[in-house]
């Protein structure tokens, strides 16, 4: 008799389904159509269908079970091979329990942009086809709508679903490295190991929680037996090459050993980039767009929105959580707002439309603005509204004569540290942050994005309020009432609670780990400890940012 899983928390009791998983595919699908989850009985059924691991005694249950599509489509085709032609037709003509089309309902919940929606659906439509793509999606648009703990919940349905395959292992991972939660990072593992699942996976996930737990070693340790050249010879585990390298880029860090750990990080970089993204072409956009001559434009009724700028990894995070925890505040999260209004200005200057004044391409490029932050907004209550895009600091030449109007909240850092964290990030790949594989490119972009804003901007501009990062950190009720102030809002005491208001909101940047956090892990630096990459003429144009910001570089 197998021993009962080491599952402590709450949250992973839906894992208990794995206590049988070692006594063979039939007998663990058997005991899972007992589940109260109908996404597990059409797992259940399923999988039995198409292994042909029923017997005759099982039909009579079969048949009660055919009003989910998935099951009803398998079993037509099972009877029909059999030639028990009266079962297939009785099969055949059962109602399905879930009426009306649900990829149209699919369709107008993305219009909407519903993601709590779309991931009801995705898991509706895993009841009609069986296809397991749609609870990874259900778990990614979960944790859109709500954060990790209502992806999480459709992660474990899709391992309890699947669990030899690695597609859900890998997901769960990434739900659990976004939740910053060791504890469960740790007891996964070991239900994992409790049956025999995933050994070398489980390895990552005990890496991941013994790294957030403040052991380096034990972090190593874990990882000895995943080689770079084991992770790229086994096709199920290559998804983990990025993690692992991080975890051991982060570990030496940890330990002092800041030339390996840079020697890590370079490696991570090399390995995520993407061959088929041209860096330079985000220099030169921002170069084209700075050229664009946009003429005086008619008033409008638009509303006004302060955008929040800086550059990555220099505290925007941090601070636009910070504000969406406020009520009468409704932030925007790196969404394509200005790109919508960019596209309509590059359709007509690529000829993709008939020829229009300038007057009017680029008044439809602001009307598309606002169109597209009214297709985000959440929080109708709110009367601020607040754009968070650090990036977008390098098109201030477009976005001041286009948005006049604008004002901003500019996030600063120290120089080193904003391009040293932007190095060792794992993040998505597109033309701007394709840029941030190196150091030296990563300085590069620095500078042109702080040249391009400073060009039209000063330290003194009173439509900007510049936030330093360090005494948003140290000195928090401060800096964040004068950043109240100059939205003109009133301090709420709910902005204080930012960092749990952070777990329930997609991880749509790699800081929301340190951000769940809030203000006990103080101010993050360290630049002084890789000061042997700021020595070179590359990281001159570093120095000079440095000291127009009043940071040491000694």
């Amino acid at each position: 008799m197998a021993l009962p899983l080491p599952i402590k928390s709450d949250l992973l009791k839906p894992l208990s389904v794995l206590g049988s998983v070692q006594q063979g595919a039939r007998a663990y699908y058997t005991d899972l159509r007992r589940s109260s989850d109908p996404h597990l009985v059409v797992a259940a059924w399923c999988t039995l269908l198409d292994g042909r691991l029923l017997s005759t005694t099982d039909w009579p249950q079969l048949l009660t079970q055919c009003g989910h599509g998935a099951v009803r489509s398998r079993a037509f085709g099972y009877f029909q091979e059999l030639k028990e032609h009266g079962l297939a037709l009785q099969v055949a003509q059962t109602p399905l329990t879930q009426s009306g089309d649900l990829q149209q309902r699919l369709m107008v919940a993305e219009a909407h942009d519903d993601a709590a929606e779309i991931a009801e659906l995705h898991g509706a439509l895993y009841r009609e086809t069986g296809d397991l793509k749609h609870l990874l999606s259900a778990s990614e648009q979960a944790e859109r709508a709500g954060g990790w703990r209502p992806s999480l919940h459709w992660a474990l349905r899709f391992l309890a679903a699947a669990p030899l395959n690695p597609s859900p292992v890998q997901r769960l991972y990434v739900v659990l490295e976004n939740s910053g939660q060791p504890q469960l990072l740790q007891e996964v593992a070991e239900i994992l190991l409790a049956r025999n699942l995933h050994l070398q996976m489980s390895q990552v996930f005990l890496a991941n929680a013994a790294q957030l737990r403040g052991e380096p070693e034990r972090c190593l340790e874990r990882l000895r037996g995943l080689s770079d050249a084991k992770l790229l010879a086994d096709p199920a585990l290559h998804n983990y090459l990025g993690p692992v390298r991080a975890l051991r880029a982060a570990a030496y860090e940890k330990l002092g050993q800041y030339r390996e750990a840079y020697e890590a990080y370079r490696l991570l970089q090399e390995g995520e980039r993407d061959k088929t993204i041209t860096p330079d072409d985000f220099v030169r956009g921002i170069r084209i767009r700075a050229k664009l001559n946009v003429p005086p434009l008619p008033p409008d009724d638009f509303p006004v929105v302060t955008q929040m700028l800086g550059f990555p990894r220099s505290g925007t995070t941090l601070l636009e959580n910070v504000l969406a925890a406020h009520p009468s505040i409704e932030t925007f999260e790196e969404i394509p707002d200005l790109n919508v209004a960019i596209d309509r200005i590059e359709r007509v200057l690529l000829g993709k439309v008939p020829p229009e004044p300038p007057e009017a391409t680029f008044a439809a490029a602001r009307a598309r603005y606002f169109e597209e932050l009214a297709f985000h907004r959440r929080k109708p209550e709110a009367t601020v509204l607040v754009d968070k895009m650090p990036i977008r600091s390098a098109d201030a030449a477009l976005i001041s004569r286009l948005f006049p109007e604008w004002r901003y909240i500019f996030s600063i850092r120290h120089p080193y540290d904003v391009v040293l964290s932007c190095f060792k990030q794992r993040f998505s790949p597109n033309p701007a942050m394709e840029n941030f594989r190196s150091i030296e490119s990563s300085i590069r972009l620095y500078d042109i994005v702080m040249s391009e804003w400073f060009a039209h901007h000063t330290l003194d501009d009173a439509n900007v309020c510049y936030v330093r990062y360090d005494e948003l950190v140290t000195d928090f009720e401060p800096v964040t009432r004068r950043v109240l102030d100059f939205l003109g809002v009133e301090w709420s005491e709910s902005v204080r609670d930012f960092s749990a208001a952070a777990s329930n909101r997609a991880a749509k940047t790699p800081s929301y780990q340190k951000v769940r956090q809030g203000l006990s892990i103080g101010v993050q630096t360290q630049w002084r400890n890789y000061g042997f990459l700021f020595q070179s003429d590359a990281a001159k144009p570093l120095r000079k940012w440095a000291d127009f910001f009043g940071y040491p570089v000694e």
